[in-house]
């Protein structure tokens, strides 16, 4: 379970950005160490205050001071940037370092540093620890903090070049493709059929209390429902915001299915039950790409999304798939920084809903890849789709 500072967590830093991976986080044509960067999730259902708060780093100091307009909505994400070119758009800071090197230390080969996250008003801070191992944290000169809350995190990390520390679906580090502004969040695209109460309805016009088919425990009301905009420039500009498009017939389905890429998708069947003692995964729709699947080409367009929240994660059905609800930890994982408010049924609020754990086992990539691989070469029973 993550640490929080006041319902603030470390969501997903860059630590090393080099390498033919590298990302060019402020799109000024260059990836290099100015583009490192520490992004923080607002795990509450209220828009929570930064002023006051400040990120250092063991080995280099104080990084940044946030200031009294900084602000995180409930569930979104604010993005320090080492140096970022031209004016940030929301949920991003500018930490000025021009022409930055080593922004933030690397983690392999024996190096290593600790993040601080303080709250100058109150003394209390988090730390994560990352490096090639990760050492105990040790406060560096002049750090404000007096009262650590949480035990701690730490990333063990060999090989960081171009990769991000991002949280999986457990709320766990793990290095993965840098996406800040990415739909960590699963959401399903406009117009997708959602199978409830009254028959199949599109998820747009859901509301809370609702009830939707789960697979089960049959019909269950939503707690919460909302719509994300994803702005044009956004997903013109960032390759991991695009929804992943899978066309009728790949998972039993009769219609395509239009899903954000880290939306999960239930496979059932031999092979996953042989390779993983299951016979029900979920897997995440972008590791379905070059499986049948594709990412939709970035347009100068937005795209629109919707969660629906139940007090349980569950598989519902939609567009003729079993596919996922939205699971809390995500939430707190998540990148969602975009135009969308939570709707709730009437004495629910957000932060009360807690998920224990997914529905279903959540395969890792080269888990999902294996399994898929599996089921093309040798078919067995092969999709959840009726």
């Amino acid at each position: 379970m993550a640490d929080k500072l006041h319902g603030i967590l470390i969501s997903e830093i860059l630590a090393d950005n080099a390498g033919g991976s590298a990302l060019d986080t402020d799109g000024d044509g260059q990836a290099n160490k100015a583009d490192e960067y520490i992004e923080l999730q607002n795990a509450t259902g209220s828009t929570v205050s930064l002023d006051g708060f400040q990120l250092w780093s063991e080995k280099k100091g104080l990084l940044y001071s946030f200031g009294s307009s900084a602000t995180i909505g409930p569930g979104g994400t604010a993005t320090v940037v080492a140096e970022y070119s031209g004016t940030p758009p929301a949920g991003y800071f500018d930490a000025g370092e021009s022409n930055s090197v080593n922004w933030l230390p690397d983690g392999e080969a024996e190096k290593f540093d600790s993040i601080f996250l303080v709250d100058t008003a109150t003394g209390d801070y988090i730390v994560l620890s990352y490096g090639d191992p990760p050492r105990a944290p040790t406060p560096p000169s002049g750090f404000p903090g007096t009262d650590r809350i949480g035990a701690g995190e730490q990333i063990n990390s060999n090989s960081p070049n171009g990769a991000a520390f991002v949280r999986n679906a457990n709320g766990d580090f793990e290095e993965g493709t840098p996406d800040p502004g990415a739909p960590g969040v699963p959401c399903f695209g406009e117009g997708t059929l959602i199978a409830t109460e009254d028959g199949i309805r599109p998820v747009e016009t859901l509301a809370p209390g609702d009830r939707v088919k789960t697979r089960d425990a049959g019909l269950q009301p939503l707690l919460g429902v909302r719509s994300v905009v994803v702005p044009a420039r956004t997903n013109a500009r960032w390759p991991d915001v695009r929804p992943v498009y899978i066309p009728a017939g790949v998972l039993g389905n009769t219609q395509s299915l239009v899903v954000s890429q880290n939306h999960r998708v239930l496979i059932e069947g031999g092979w996953p039950d042989l390779l993983f003692g299951a016979s029900e995964v979920l897997i995440a729709a972008k590791y379905m790409v070059n499986h049948g699947a594709t990412v939709l080409p970035g347009r100068a367009t937005r795209i629109v999304y919707h969660h629906l929240l139940l007090e349980r994660h569950h598989v519902v059905k939609a567009n003729d798939v079993w596919t996922e609800s939205l699971f809390m930890g995500d939430l707190m994982s998540g990148h969602d920084t975009w135009l969308g408010e939570w709707r709730m049924q009437v004495g629910v609020r957000l932060g009360q809903i807690e998920h224990a754990q997914t529905a279903r086992p959540v395969l890792r990539k080269f888990e999902a890849v294996l399994v898929l691989e599996m089921m093309r070469d040798v078919p067995s029973r092969s999709w959840a789709a009726a």
